[in-house]
């Protein structure tokens, strides 16, 4: 660590040099701003090139920034972790809003069903880390945003074929103010009841009537359909990762329920914004999602019906004192109906819980830019969730940040602020099909410094941070392998990101990023799911003939997989490769992951029952693909 931080202080000088080529400086829009990384307050990355490593998923890209874990279990079944564990997602996504062109993705019960989501679709993904004081809604990890746009008169259509089986096809076609997006994706998996189908199809519509009156249109639906092979015993996992789960006393192997998730969804969303004056502006969105899913399981068969309703609204006002005063609302009904599972055929109706769940949020953001190089910011929102499970509950969360420029190139930020997470509606209606009424909201408050610096050669970004969280929600596992949850009491979270970019020749870029943890249980336990240590390198060349190369390497450290800290999973270490050839008309490409065939668990199942913790992930392995583009005019 010491070696880094003193390549921190001493590049600079060398940074400085003038060059014909300098990194990219990128205003993001982010807390409600349009920001340079300099005069930031918050924690953030941005990636604007989402399918550097595959156009099928984002683990890749998610697993290369400071502080944030994408964990698969089996394609099409993920989990992600911003600053923690994944102790509350079994699968899917929790505690971190997920947002598509500023609009809320994830639903009114806190669940995002992120495989969803298309990563040849979006221009950009910013990740926020840490509470956002309500102004993303609820939640103490933070919020991914991910934004579309139309590409100008364009058509390009790609294929992209995997060794393990199966292939993509996609479709995008856009026209001025138009955008349609069709892809179909099949595969086969590493291991036995792996596979996944998924049909995709969107259309965007962005139009300016004026100069300063915008309206967004999106609507999509898609077809997901994925197996679920089950966690295995380490003895499984060294003696054959390929299985799925066997039969084991009165339950039947994964192959034999037919274990698999299916969701068609639903979604239609409209954003209007105006700009008043150089004073006032505002903006104001709705939509609608629906999800059916159908999940059958070695438990049982489940049956959901998920209408869910937002609507965000935000006003600004720039000054010397620039302010954002906005509301967030969801409102959802969430109907769950439990079958018997007979060889994956729905059997006896056991039991059906219907729910109707809100939330909402005021928030407010003032910022105070009146002394030079000093940036304050202060925000603060009040937010109530609300089901008939656990009544209303209204929090208030303040944020204060101090900004301070160090010059042209560098900055420093001190910053406070709370955070609340209330359970989602998978938490207190489990598996176990028993409603906890007794689950509370988590609660935290986040002291952070981060510390940065933009050169025309190299660009870093330094943050330490201390999260102390109340009433912390962690999974448990009863006898017969269904989940629960329970507040575990305080944790206390302690961590130090370091992402850095340096340009060692206008066709050579070094990216990195260093991520420490030291997670802890009140009895000083380490929180289930964290490693320590975590690290990934990515280099990237680009020839001006068109050939590129990617190489990227990632280490993840041990980690501890029950709360106990008892059973332990050791580290690994990945190298991933992508060579690519990019002319006017065509780009082709071929990859080949986990290159030193490392015998891994990139999401293992957490206080496992059985110690069937393992969900092993594919050795080596290889893709190739052909993007066809075409630019047309009437």
């Amino acid at each position: 660590m010491k070696k880094f931080l003193l390549l921190l202080f001493c590049l600079p000088a060398l940074a400085q040099k003038d060059s014909t080529k300098v990194l990219d400086e990128v205003k993001v829009y982010v807390f409600e701003q349009k920001r340079s990384a300099l005069i930031t307050p918050d924690s953030y990355i941005r990636s604007a090139d989402l399918q550097r490593f595959s156009s099928t998923q984002f683990v890749s890209t998610l697993n290369s920034m400071a502080g944030v874990r994408m964990e698969e279990r089996s394609p099409g079944s993920y989990r992600i972790a911003i600053r923690g564990s994944s102790l509350r997602a079994p699968f899917g996504v929790r505690n971190t809003k997920v947002y598509w062109n500023q609009i809320p993705f994830t639903d009114a019960g806190n669940n995002t069903y992120i495989s969803l989501l298309e990563p040849a679709l979006f221009s950009s993904l910013t990740v926020t880390k840490g509470p956002s004081a309500g102004i993303y809604g609820a939640g103490t990890g933070g919020a991914l945003l991910f934004e579309s746009e139309p590409r100008g008169k364009a058509l390009s259509a790609e294929t992209v074929y995997h060794s393990l089986g199966g292939m993509k096809t996609a479709i995008d076609l856009s026209a001025e103010n138009h955008r349609l997006y069709a892809s179909f994706n099949l595969q086969e998996g590493y291991r036995a009841q792996s596979a996944m189908k998924k049909q995709w199809i969107s259309y965007e519509f962005h139009h300016s009537f004026t100069k300063d009156l915008n309206l967004d249109l999106s609507t999509y639906y898609v077809d997901l359909a994925y197996q679920t092979p089950g966690g295995l015993t380490k003895a499984q996992f060294l003696a054959n990762p390929q299985q799925a789960r066997p039969a084991a006393g009165a339950f039947k192997s994964a192959q034999q329920q037919g274990a698999t998730f299916k969701i068609k969804s639903y979604g239609l969303s409209a954003r209007a914004s105006q700009v008043l004056n150089n004073l006032w502006a505002w903006d104001l969105s709705q939509a609608i999602q629906v999800n059916d899913i159908e999940n059958p399981t070695i438990r049982n068969y489940e049956v959901r019906h998920e209408p869910n309703y937002s609507m965000r609204g935000v006003l600004h006002r720039k000054g010397i004192i620039s302010s954002d005063l906005g509301f967030e609302y969801q409102a959802g009904q969430m109907n769950s109906s439990t079958f018997g599972n007979r060889n994956s055929v729905k059997d006896t109706l056991q039991l059906t819980q219907n729910t109707h769940v809100q939330q909402g949020s005021l928030f407010l953001q003032n910022e105070y830019a009146g002394l030079t190089n000093w940036l304050f910011t202060f925000s603060c929102s009040l937010s109530s969730y609300w089901t008939e499970y656990i009544g209303n509950e209204a929090i208030f969360s303040p944020r204060l940040a101090i900004l301070h420029k160090l010059g042209v190139h560098q900055s420093i930020v001190a910053k406070v602020a709370h955070g609340y997470s209330p359970p989602s509606i998978s938490e207190m209606r489990p598996s176990t099909g028993v409603i906890n009424t007794s689950l509370k909201a988590e609660k935290g408050w986040n002291h952070e410094i981060t510390y940065r610096g933009k050169y025309t050669k190299f660009n870093w970004d330094l943050s330490i941070y201390q999260f102390n969280l109340d009433e912390t929600i962690v999974v448990r596992r009863a006898a017969d392998g269904s989940d629960y949850f329970t507040n575990a009491g305080s944790t206390t979270q302690q961590g130090l990101e370091l992402s850095s970019t340096w340009m060692l020749h206008p066709t050579l870029t070094v990216e990195q990023s260093h991520t420490w943890q030291n997670f802890r249980f009140a009895n000083g336990n380490f929180l289930t799911g964290t490693t320590p240590y975590q690290q990934a390198t990515t280099l990237v060349w680009r020839h001006p003939s068109g050939i590129s190369l990617v190489q990227n390497f990632q280490f993840v450290d041990y980690q501890f997989l029950n709360d106990s800290n008892t059973e332990q999973m050791g580290s690994y270490r990945l190298w991933n490769t992508k060579i690519s050839y990019a002319q006017k008309r065509w780009t082709l490409w071929a990859a080949a992951d986990n290159m030193g065939d490392e015998r891994y668990s990139s999401g293992p199942d957490l206080n496992a029952t059985g110690g069937r913790f393992y969900n092993p992930s594919p050795g080596r392995n290889f893709h190739i693909g052909l993007q066809l583009n075409l630019a047309y005019s009437r």
